[in-house]
């Protein structure tokens, strides 16, 4: 795959992408550093978005899951937020979630790293700071929003006489094993097995809870840069492979949290991904300290050339669908929503 091969999503001389956020340059370059959480205030009454409905997660997920129901940006959004408030409050994914308890929870962890105020429920706030790496990702809903549509534009995967088998071999949030299990239930599979990989004992597991509880899969607490990681996936046919670390903003990329964890999955599991779907399709990433430009995609393994195999690379572009979407822009058709 070559540079020249990839268009790209955003053409400047067409002007702003529909739906960025309007202001101060600087305003909204500050906004996106600090996550969307800047944006959440607390008017009094708080007052609900029109994208906000307050059904509980639960049911916007099965909506999601029904292949008769449309796949909205706005459900997408509902979900996003409501699985950060399900990921710091046990059980919440049953309930109906009035919107000034959301907006309470986000403005709380956008200040998470501060001291506390008065008032603020001190267990709350240790739990957005123990979470605090995971929830940083999640608390960027339109991002969040945006990778589960990218997963679920994958609607031509037709269920053969195997079950869906789903990995993530970079499980933060887990928000990219729910978005493979409504993909799956959307396509018809019956027989749906998602597994994400998971380093971080403290998040793993709250992760992992979370997603069993919404009957997404499992998350494993395992280092996926060691081949017996893949004992439960080698042999079998699988269908989607994801990688959540790649679509992280402000997420550099060397051997240890990528190119070798790579390595690894294809070098144990080879054959059976013959006819899986990758997210992303590829990225593109810089080296500032060699001002080396690589693309990493299926076809060269996931890995730079060897000898930038030591490098830290930033991410500047995915590639979806054959196209290129700058890092900037992810999750900027969801803005709109949030203004």
């Amino acid at each position: 795959m070559s540079k020249t091969s990839i268009p790209h999503i955003f053409d400047p001389a067409h002007g702003p992408v529909s739906g960025a956020m309007v202001g101060s340059p600087l305003a909204s370059a500050g906004m996106q550093a600090r996550n969307f959480t800047t944006m959440v205030g607390l008017p009094a009454p708080a007052i609900a978005p029109d994208f906000y409905t307050p059904d509980a997660l639960v049911s916007d997920v099965e909506r999601l899951c029904d292949p008769g129901e449309p796949v909205s940006d706005t459900r997408l959004l509902n979900v996003a937020v409501k699985y950060f408030f399900a990921y710091v409050h046990e059980d919440a994914h049953r309930d109906t979630v009035p919107y000034g308890e959301l907006a309470g929870l986000f403005e709380q962890f956008s200040r998470h790293q501060s001291m506390n105020e008065p008032g603020d429920d001190i267990e709350v706030m240790n739990r957005l700071r123990m979470w605090s790496s995971v929830l940083r990702v999640l608390a960027d809903a339109p991002r969040a929003a945006h990778v589960m549509r990218a997963v679920l534009a994958h609607a031509d995967i037709c269920p053969g006489s195997g079950p869906f088998v789903g990995v993530d071999i970079g499980a933060g949030t887990g928000i990219m094993l729910l978005a493979l299990q409504i993909l799956a239930r959307r396509s018809g599979f019956s027989d749906i097995q998602t597994l994400g990989y998971q380093c971080d004992p403290v998040s793993g597991e709250r992760t992992h809870d979370l997603v069993h509880s919404l009957g997404a899969g499992s998350v494993m607490l395992a280092d996926p840069g060691r081949p017996n990681a893949f004992g439960m996936v080698r042999g079998r046919a699988v269908n989607y492979v994801a990688n959540e670390v790649m679509a992280g903003i402000q997420q550099s990329l060397d051997a240890d949290n990528c190119f070798h964890k790579y390595k690894t999955f294809l070098d144990t599991v080879g054959d059976s991904l013959d006819n899986a779907v990758f997210f992303p399709e590829g990225l593109i990433a810089h080296s500032t300290a060699t001002r080396a430009s690589v693309i990493l995609a299926r076809e060269n393994g996931f890995q730079p050339p060897a000898e930038y195999l030591t490098e830290r690379f930033i991410p500047q572009g995915l590639i979806l669908e054959g196209k290129v979407l700058p890092m900037h822009r992810l999750g900027s058709d969801f803005y709109r929503y949030l203004t």
